[in-house]
């Protein structure tokens, strides 16, 4: 035994031009207690494919005896229940063409380089992100054409209301020199005040108003703010967008964008490890890390 195999999948790979269905195991050479061996390995790799076998054993509930497809023959057979219990790699011609050394790689340069195509799938998302803010901002322009109108309503409200509080002013104003007056004049002093009450109910009205249009003003904002995302993104601030909905001086947009951005990065660097076998070459080159190994004296080998 010269090392163990931590990790093993199922994945396409091409081999000499055939793209195959294999299983595929990772593990570590213990190349402290064997570095000849390690060296010999290292070097015929640099010339030529290392090949080797893979060894298979019987499951328990079947007395450790191998179960083949349409039984045991002499030659022809094919496992078909039974348990992968190593690799042994050969100098001489294996019985499998397709069971070969894939790669040998350093263990820090591997964790080096898984370490970098993490990098890049997060600047890849962060580009991503801001393809799809350029993208959106053509639909700004009539998002802003919208808000010009709703200032314009929101401006003329508010000349309604200078000009109520004016004709308040002056109805108080009347009210004050009414006092002063004969009580002859307290019909004329009930009436300033039913005027000035219905004034005042036209003030809150438009108050109202004012508050509605501010809040669908704001609503319209976060939703164009949100366009760019989609509905699982979006899931992500949802609880902090129905608050806004309700209330937009509760939350912030700006809040409300950067968790979901937040999230989307989180998410991209902390990506599973199918995706990242997924995304790592391992018909990588190995000759200019062929030399190197770790001060632990371990390397990986696939």
């Amino acid at each position: 035994m010269v090392g163990h195999f931590d990790n093993a999948y199922i994945d396409d790979l091409e081999i000499d031009g055939v793209i195959k269905r294999v299983l595929i195991a990772e593990g570590t050479l213990d190349e402290m207690r064997y570095p000849k061996f390690v060296a010999w390995l290292r070097e015929h790799m640099k010339d030529s494919t290392v090949k080797g076998s893979v060894e298979i054993v019987g499951k328990a509930e079947n007395e450790n005896h191998i179960i083949y497809f349409d039984g045991w023959k002499e030659k022809g057979r094919v496992p078909q229940i039974y348990d992968y219990s190593g690799y042994a790699i050969l100098g001489i011609k294996p019985a499998d063409e397709s069971a070969i050394v894939m790669e040998l790689n350093n263990k820090k340069e591997q964790e080096d380089e898984v370490m970098e195509e993490k990098l890049k799938e997060l600047m890849t998302a962060v580009s991503g992100i801001s393809a799809g803010i350029s993208e959106s901002n053509s639909k700004w322009d009539e998002y802003w054409a919208k808000v010009e109108l709703k200032d314009a309503e929101i401006a003329q409200l508010k000349a309604d209301i200078a000009q109520k509080e004016a004709e308040i002013a002056r109805l108080r104003a009347d009210y004050e020199t009414e006092t002063a007056k004969s009580a002859a004049a307290e019909a004329g002093l009930a009436e300033a005040n039913a005027k000035v009450e219905v004034a005042e109910a036209s003030v809150a009205e438009v108050n109202a108003k004012v508050d509605e249009l501010k809040k669908t003003q704001a609503v319209n904002e976060l939703n164009a703010a949100l366009e760019q995302y989609t509905e699982e993104q979006r899931e992500i601030a949802k609880a902090e967008i129905e608050a806004f909905n309700e209330n937009p001086d509760s939350v912030e947009i700006n809040s409300i964008i950067g968790k979901i951005c937040t999230e989307i990065v989180r998410q991209s660097r902390n990506g599973d490890v199918s995706e990242l076998n997924s995304a790592i070459d391992v018909f990588s080159i190995v000759d200019s890390r062929a030399d190197s190994q770790t001060s632990d004296g371990e390397v990986d080998i696939f």
